[in-house]
């Protein structure tokens, strides 16, 4: 399995005292004053072929770094700037296990997939999304592998890895086989920048991200789905702020008393 050394690696820099949210593992959000030797990227995702000026499907915040345990986190945060869904993704591991925490917010329902456990031992957990909850396991010797946050960031950190190993997927709940590549000459690659892929079985998709040394450039979940693009934290800040507007005047106005003279009632004869 990967990311021993990543794991070991992380452990020496760990170890700073944190009790934010993202720490203790059911987060609401991923906003935090980051740890030292915290990366904190922010992305806006664009629709394909998006026009000049438009603005983005979402926002996206990715964070990643020691935690409060002498190991390590990483956590993806999407909102869609239609107000329909905010997603909250976030895992940690050390030495002797992982975590992921999934939720979905949705304006009536919500999802959250939670996940504990070690390639070597196997995963447990629950996905909540209904009246009920669905107890879900995952036996080492059945396939469990690597979380997709801690994969991402063992990519981003630029060490060794198998070309195949078997990844969780949140949307489904379940452990997917997938194919790992670094691309040589990807379309729109700038000097000096690489592009890695993760490919399932049947050669869908699953990510391809474009690094530069270990900052992410780009991000794709789809072949021809939204592309993530990588932004300073001020234009994120703006947009964030230009939508907040929006959004309030939608309201505002949606609560105004209508100016129009009620609608004469019919005379009975």
């Amino acid at each position: 399995m990967l990311s021993t050394c990543w794991l070991a690696l992380a452990l020496c820099v760990g170890g700073q005292d944190d009790g934010s949210p993202l720490g203790l593992g059911l987060v609401r959000s991923i906003e935090l004053s980051p740890a030292p030797g915290t990366c904190v990227q922010h992305f806006r995702l664009d629709r394909e072929k998006a026009r000049e000026g438009e603005l983005p499907v979402a926002l996206l915040r990715y964070v990643a770094g020691p935690d409060g345990e002498g190991g390590v986190r990483a956590g993806l945060e999407i909102e869609y700037l239609d107000g329909h869904l905010h997603v909250i993704h976030t895992e940690q591991a050390n030495l002797e296990r992982r975590r992921l925490v999934f939720r979905e917010v949705g304006e009536r329902a919500g999802r959250t997939v939670f996940l504990e456990g070690s390639p070597e031992q196997g995963y447990s957990g629950y996905e909540l999304g209904g009246p009920t909850v669905v107890r879900r396991s995952f036996p080492a010797d059945c396939g469990a592998g690597e979380l997709p946050l801690l994969l991402l960031e063992s990519v981003r950190l630029g060490f060794a890895l198998p070309e195949n190993l078997a990844v969780f997927d949140p949307l489904g709940a379940r452990f997917e086989d997938v194919e790992l590549a670094l691309r040589a000459n990807a379309e729109g690659q700038m000097a000096g920048e690489r592009t890695h892929e993760a490919r399932r079985a049947d050669g869908s998709l699953r990510w391809r991200v474009t690094l530069q040394a270990q900052e992410i450039r780009a991000w794709r979940f789809q072949e021809r789905g939204p592309l993530a693009s990588a932004i300073p934290a001020e234009e994120f800040a703006r947009l964030r702020e230009q939508h907040d507007q929006a959004r309030r005047a939608v309201r505002e106005a949606a609560a105004r008393p209508s100016l129009r003279p009620p609608s004469p009632r019919p005379q009975v004869r």
